[in-house]
């Protein structure tokens, strides 16, 4: 594979890029964000309520355990449980999206700052 070596405009042209995706990306992580507290807040009232449900397992002496009522109020929820995890995951990757592409940018900074130095030099830069 060959790399043509870049040019002022095209790097400045990927800074944009990388501005944008930036931009896009940071977005995607606040809705992410947001999505991931409502599935956790949605998943821990579903809990309560089935905690405190007539049909949650009584606890007592020579009866349920307290291991077995919440085995029993966490498969009434279980659904949500996944949903919150998935969105915790979500969350993640689009956290990790935009540490790549600050990174992204970072490097294509350095390229322009060399580059232009690079053309300066051959008194080609304008």
């Amino acid at each position: 594979m060959t790399v043509e070596p870049l040019n002022p405009a095209q790097v400045e042209q990927r800074l944009r890029q990388l501005g944008n995706d930036l931009s896009r990306a940071q977005i995607a992580l606040a809705q992410a964000r947001d999505d991931e507290v409502d599935a956790k807040h949605e998943y821990e009232r579903a809990r309560r309520r089935a905690m405190l449900s007539g049909k949650a397992p009584k606890v007592a002496r020579n009866g349920y355990t307290t291991a077995e009522r919440d085995a029993w109020v966490e498969e009434q929820c279980a659904d949500l449980k996944f949903a919150a995890d998935k969105a915790t995951v979500v969350r993640e990757a689009a956290l990790d999206k935009l540490r790549v592409l600050l990174a992204q940018t970072e490097i294509a900074r350095s390229l322009n700052a060399s580059v232009r130095t690079s053309y300066e030099m051959a008194g080609a830069a304008g």
